[in-house]
């Protein structure tokens, strides 16, 4: 389980990208959850839209392969035009649909342009990015009274580590959707500069252990051990 499972890169943004070596256990994690939580009708098909070179592809393809359902492959060309996805996903009948928050902005509004949205959708996961509900993805929730939205977290040194399931009300929805709970073996605490944890609604810093964290960043021993700290407030390492 500790053994690398692959290498992913950062954009850069902030500097120089950097290597993070993801293990087999925080996938391993990830998935199991994934297989209990998850409600999909027998054979369910997902659509598989992270490019193969993005860690969420592993999401996509071992959760589907593990629950006995169908991978619905497209082209790059469908892959990036967006508003016309909503079409294809109709036609290919497919359940489930994990997408980048921003796309799924795109999404709804493809949607929203047809007669008839498709009503064999039942859940939507979104990640990436902040999660914003707009008039467009409203109505298309509105429209698809089976299909759930949830919001999925976890930055670049882990996989998922925490999950919302928004309401059936899709009226009761706030604008930005907050990030939810930790999935399974995962711990999340908010800290101040002591390293203590602050009251409910007071700002600090995200700390993020368990199972889903990154083991290093990749030929960078200095960085690795600034970033990826013993957790104080476990008996493990993690």
């Amino acid at each position: 389980p500790e053994n690398l499972v692959y290498v992913t890169y950062t954009s850069g943004s902030t500097g120089k990208p950097k290597g993070i070596g993801m293990p087999h256990r925080a996938l391993l994690n990830l998935i199991n959850w994934q297989l209990q939580e998850t409600r999909l009708p027998e054979g369910a098909r997902t659509l598989q839209f992270a490019s193969l070179s993005f860690d969420v592809s592993f999401q996509d393809m071992f959760s589907t392969w593990g629950m006995g359902g169908t991978l619905v492959m497209i082209t790059d060309e469908a892959r990036r035009d967006i508003g016309g996805l909503a079409r294809l996903i109709s036609e290919k009948e497919v359940h489930r649909l994990f997408i980048p928050a921003v796309a799924l902005q795109q999404l709804a509004e493809g949607f929203c342009t047809q007669e008839q949205i498709s009503a064999t959708l039942h859940k939507v996961i979104a990640g990436s990015e902040q999660l914003q509900i707009t008039r467009s993805i409203a109505r298309m929730f509105t429209e698809l009274k089976t299909c759930s939205l949830h919001n999925e977290y976890g930055p670049s040194e882990a996989h998922v580590v925490t999950e919302l399931a928004l309401p059936a009300t899709v009226e009761s929805w706030p604008e930005r959707p907050a990030v939810g709970r930790p999935i399974y073996n995962s711990q999340i605490y908010i800290l101040d500069r002591q390293m203590q944890p602050v009251p409910i609604g007071v700002p600090g810093e995200l700390f993020i252990g368990g199972s889903g964290l990154a083991r290093c960043y990749l030929n960078r021993p200095d960085l690795t051990a600034e970033r990826f700290i013993p957790n104080p407030f476990s008996d493990s390492a993690g």
